[in-house]
């Protein structure tokens, strides 16, 4: 149970809820009530935090700032920024229910995959980035950008069909209708100006940067303006947030790994915020964001060392080479093709296949042929490492020493 609870922050509405089934018995038609969770306003909210909580809050930070400036991370993962990318958008999607390998999302980006669910991952994907477009942009932040962000998620049926459009009916969570639902959000008239207050608060800088985006992201989930996605686009916000804090100016951890890792700690510790929790909430989040940023951190230096190894197995060798010109491009594509490798190391087609040929046959990459649309390469050594790093930051965040009082709460 959550350690501090003040007064809970909103209130419930009743309301009437007419079922439009129209093939249904006449009693399953009938009006029942519901209650609808409205919560407070944010824009003005001053948290009053624990001193171990900020002290958290602090260290979280700068966690994230050493990742973003220290050179050698830098150098390790600046083609890994778009791989840290495809794994906040893998977990942050695999919380909804969407799971599929980082290959599976690597190879649809190419298009050579036309699975479902990594068209739907992709444009999670795209709503992160998206996000970072908006956290680096100048002015303030309004209803009309996060709506922007749910367009870039909603790509696939039937959520393109509400793409970036605010909710005007009911939305809840479990349960097939809101008088047995977990949770109703507030009523769809109070959506936008709720939107609006969050934008405010969202737009202040005399808060924590980590305190800020716990509580934006917590709000977001309770206000759950889209009639689908909520879950996404909140988490996108907190990519909002710290690169528009100046805490993630190049590489943003996939805090998704963590918060997904003990999904019942996540919904106990939003639950616990409308309760009042907010210091709890406030402390797991952090504690989650201290864990990603600082596994983040262990990864650059395996990358490091994985692209060492193999610049060694290719001793001798040209440093003009395209093949070492790959070994940099590889963290950011493990699976390429030669017309886009062609494009991004700047050197010719041939010069690329060559260089392409030449890892596979030093067993750095694999190469998959296909005749409808080209050959790719694959790094199956980094899909392995990527794996990898997001079981043990899996397992980090479920340790005894970590995940704050909703986690401890939940096991």
């Amino acid at each position: 149970m959550p350690e501090t609870l003040e007064p809970s922050r909103g209130q419930y509405v009743e309301l009437d809820w007419t079922p439009t089934h129209g093939g249904a018995s006449k009693a399953a038609r009938s009006p029942r009530r519901y209650r609808a969770w409205v919560p407070d306003t944010v824009a003005d909210f001053e948290p009053v935090l624990k001193a171990a909580t900020s002290a958290l809050c602090e260290r979280a930070g700068t966690e994230i700032r050493q990742l973003n400036s220290e050179p050698g991370a830098l150098l390790a993962l600046e083609g890994m920024g778009r791989q840290l990318l495809r794994s906040e958008a893998l977990a942050s999607s695999q919380i909804e229910g969407l799971a599929i390998s980082h290959r599976k999302l690597a190879a649809a980006e190419f298009g050579t995959l036309a699975n479902y669910k990594a068209r739907e991952i992709v444009g999670t994907m795209r709503g992160m980035e998206r996000a970072l477009e908006i956290g680096s942009a100048p002015g303030l932040l309004t209803a009309g950008s996060i709506e922007s962000i749910h367009r870039e998620i909603a790509v696939v049926p039937p959520l393109d069909r509400i793409a970036g459009q605010l909710r005007e009916e009911p939305s809840w969570i479990g349960g097939v209708d809101p008088s047995v639902a977990e949770y109703v959000g507030p009523p769809a008239p109070e959506v936008r100006g709720l939107l609006d207050d969050l934008c405010e608060f969202m737009n202040r800088d005399d808060i924590s940067p980590v305190a800020q985006a716990a509580i934006a992201h917590a709000q977001f989930e309770t206000i759950h303006p889209f009639g689908d996605g909520n879950g996404r686009v909140g988490r996108c916000l907190i990519g909002v947030l710290f690169r528009r804090r100046g805490l993630a100016p190049h590489l943003l951890s996939p805090i998704s790994i963590v918060l997904g890792a003990n999904k019942d700690a996540y919904v106990s510790g939003l639950e616990g915020f409308r309760a009042g929790a907010v210091d709890d909430w406030v402390r797991y989040f952090a504690d989650a964001t201290e864990v990603a940023a600082h596994r983040s951190r262990e990864l650059a230096e395996e990358v490091e060392g994985l692209q060492g190894d193999w610049r060694a197995l290719l001793e001798p060798i040209r440093a003009d080479s395209a093949a070492l010109a790959l070994i940099d491009l590889l963290p950011r594509y493990p699976i390429v093709t030669a017309a886009a490798a062609e494009g991004e190391i700047d050197r010719s087609r041939r010069a690329t296949i060559t260089g392409l040929e030449r890892l596979a046959d030093a067993g750095i990459l694999t190469r998959h042929r296909n005749q409808k649309k080209g050959d790719s390469w694959e790094a199956k050594e980094l899909f392995a490492l990527l794996d990898e790093f997001e079981r043990r930051t899996a397992l980090r965040a479920n340790a005894p020493s970590g995940g704050g009082a909703f986690a401890q709460a939940a096991r």
